[in-house]
């Protein structure tokens, strides 16, 4: 550099630069095995309010190479949520009697270019989509078993208790799990209340059993009575119990623990968000049906007269 202008020209063009960001806020990338090994490659990224999960499968087959989907939302969802809705359209697609219906099976909208299954998921072979569909299953089952479980809010500590039938409904309340470690400390009783006994699916059961796999296992909450007692300063406290919150795509759990001996130490309510928002819009039609209508009101045409 020959002069100070010639610096303030280099210092101002290296504003000027661009500058490569600092990548998604969020990112995970796993590799699962369907036919050899790692051959199904799964990863999310999250930047801002735009979330991507990105599937690909390499053939054994030279002749097919590797096949890529890519399914993103917009409004800042969670891998949880953008894998229990991809696995369900998969697996909705694979396992429909008639493929041609898929898209008024699942509600897909025309406005983006979808007009029937060839133009959705038939471009991909069916080994890749039941790659992707193992792959999928094996992260939810993970998810499931490893749920943030955090202090319950104030207002929901109620959903921690039995409520009446009409409470039930409005909550979508599922039922409840109740157990205890014995008299060592070391054992694992329970018992399960239906609530709703249609709400409990064969697709639930096998969520509840992942989430209790994952609340029994070494470290985790319910893994027996001291490890419950030591956990429950973390929780919300409620009378002489403590509360936790954890929820998934569909359900709700609301967790009580009370770290006393020679009683009942957990009760693990469940609720079903789908279960929720039917039960509002259910009502929310209902009100508008017995509502009359309301008669315009009537105004008099009134005239001044002048005076000339």
């Amino acid at each position: 550099m020959q002069s100070m202008e010639d610096y303030e020209n280099w210092r101002d063009s290296l504003q000027d630069r661009h500058r490569p960001d600092d990548g998604p806020d969020e990112r995970s990338i796993r590799y699962f095995t369907h036919d050899y090994t790692a051959d199904t490659r799964l990863e999310f990224t999250r930047t801002g309010q735009r979330s991507e999960l990105t599937l690909s499968f390499s053939s054994e087959d030279p002749d097919m190479g590797t096949e890529e989907m890519i399914y993103a939302g917009d409004d800042g969802e969670s891998m949880h949520e953008l894998i229990a809705d991809l696995r369900a359209e998969i697996t909705g697609y694979l396992d429909a009697a008639d493929s041609s219906s898929f898209v008024q099976q699942q509600g897909l909208s025309k406005d983006f270019g979808i007009r029937n299954a060839t133009d959705y998921y038939d471009e991909f072979s069916r080994t890749a989509l039941y790659a992707f569909e193992n792959a999928l299953q094996a992260m939810e089952r993970e998810c499931r078993q490893n749920l943030v479980w955090a202090p319950i809010q104030e207002d929901q500590k109620s959903w921690l208790y039995s409520a009446d039938k009409s409470t039930d409904l409005e909550r979508g309340c599922v039922g409840h799990l109740r157990g205890d470690f014995g008299h060592s400390g070391k054992e694992f009783w329970s018992s399960w209340f239906d609530h709703q006994p249609d709400l409990n699916t064969e697709s639930f059961s096998k969520e509840l059993r992942d989430v209790m796999t994952g609340l029994r296992a070494d470290g985790h909450l319910l893994k027996d009575f001291e490890t419950m007692r030591k956990a429950c300063r973390n929780g919300s406290r409620c009378d002489d119990s403590f509360g936790f919150h954890a929820e998934t795509p569909r359900y709700e759990y609301c967790l009580r623990c009370t770290p006393r001996h020679d009683d009942y130490n957990f009760y693990l309510y469940i609720y079903d968000r789908q279960a929720q928002r039917a039960h509002k819009l259910a009502r929310a039609a209902e009100k508008t049906e017995t509502t009359p209508p309301v008669k315009p009101a009537r105004h008099a045409n009134k005239q001044k007269g002048m005076d000339r």
